[in-house]
This record gives C-alpha cells, structure tokens and sequence, in this order.
C-alpha cells in the first residue's frame, strides 16, 4: 500500500485511538478528576496502574508520527513529526522526571503550530478553511494559557484535553487531504502546485 495512504488512514483513526486509550487509562484509574488533575498524573512513578496511560501515550504518538511523516511527505506537515516525538516522549518519561514537562510543552506548542503554519500556506493556496484552521490553532493555544495561568481548574486536564481536541481534529483533516478528500476538500497535489508557482 502507498505509504501516504497509511499515513492518510493512521490520521484518520487517531480520535478512536484516542478514545480507546484514554477510556482504558481512565478505567485503571478511577480515582482521576478532570477538574483536580493532570493527565499526566495517571502516568506517575507513584502510580501502580502507570503503564496503562503511558504506553497510551507512546502508542498515540507513535500512530501520529507515522501520520505526520506522511502528511510532511504530502507537504501538509512541517512541525508536526516533532510534536509526535515530544509526545513519546511523555510517555517514555513520568511526570517525575525532568524531561517529562519540557517534552510535553514542546508537544503542544508544536502541534498548534504546525496547525497554524500548514492551516495559513493552505489558506493562501485557495483553501479557505486554512484560514479557519490557523485562527482556531492561535485561540486554542491563547486559551489553554489562559486557563493554566488563572488557574480556572485546580488540575491541567481540561485545558490538555482542549489542546488535544484541537490537533485531532486537525489529524483528521489532513488525513483527507492525504486521500484527496470529500468534494468540500481540494487534493494535497493541486495544493502543493498551487503553493509552488
């Protein structure tokens, strides 16, 4: 199979993935709040059900790298394969240690700027919801600081899980754009020619 194809289908499929991995995290871990903790506090040193949240973690970002590399074959990804490095990363490294929240910050800034760099060369080729795409990507990433800054929840799950809606969502985009897309959507190819006239 063409291996931008499996990208395409790896996009794709990352919301269910992240649905199943988050339900099965948080069925180990029943004791979690949205409002109370981090995401990450399910993959503490001190928690005995860790593994389940941070192979989670490395199985997503293993699945996004393998979507980001094909989209930045595509020219649809720039930043996005480091994103997905970072967020092994979190995986590999608890919240203990002192590469976990460098490697998880790295993440997000990242993934939200890929959005907006992509979302805006889209934009400029003709594909107005580019646009769309590049403005929500700034409002997300203002938001979520917003939140962790004024402190609105006691934990950083809501405002991680904000972020993460975001780039999934933005997974699923490109994912079409990879396949060529419904009608609503133009091909990568006319993009691409598009943006290097």
């Amino acid at each position: 199979m063409d291996p931008v194809k499996i990208s395409s289908y790896a996009a794709i499929a990352m919301p269910v993935l992240f649905i199943i991995a988050l339900w099965v995290a948080l069925s180990h871990n029943p004791w979690f709040s949205l409002r109370e903790n981090a995401l990450s506090d399910m993959g503490s040193l001190h928690n005995p059900a860790r593994v389940y949240f941070n192979a989670s973690i490395i199985i997503m970002g293993a699945f996004g790298l393998i979507a980001s590399l094909g989209a930045f074959k595509s020219g649809l990804s720039y930043l996005m394969p480091a994103a997905m490095v970072s967020l092994i990363l979190v995986g590999l490294f608890p919240e203990e240690t002192p590469y976990h929240t460098p490697a998880a910050v790295a993440f997000y800034v990242l993934a939200l700027g890929d959005v907006f760099i992509v979302g805006l060369r889209l934009g400029f080729a003709g594909v107005s919801s580019g646009f769309v795409w590049s403005s929500l990507s700034v409002l997300t990433f203002i938001a979520v600081v917003y939140l962790i800054r004024a402190k609105v929840f006691r934990g950083l799950a809501i405002p991680e899980l904000i972020g993460a809606a975001v780039v999934l969502a933005w997974f699923v985009y490109i994912g079409l754009l990879m396949l060529g897309g419904p009608h609503l959507f133009k091909s990568a190819a006319v993009i691409l020619r598009r943006c290097w006239r």
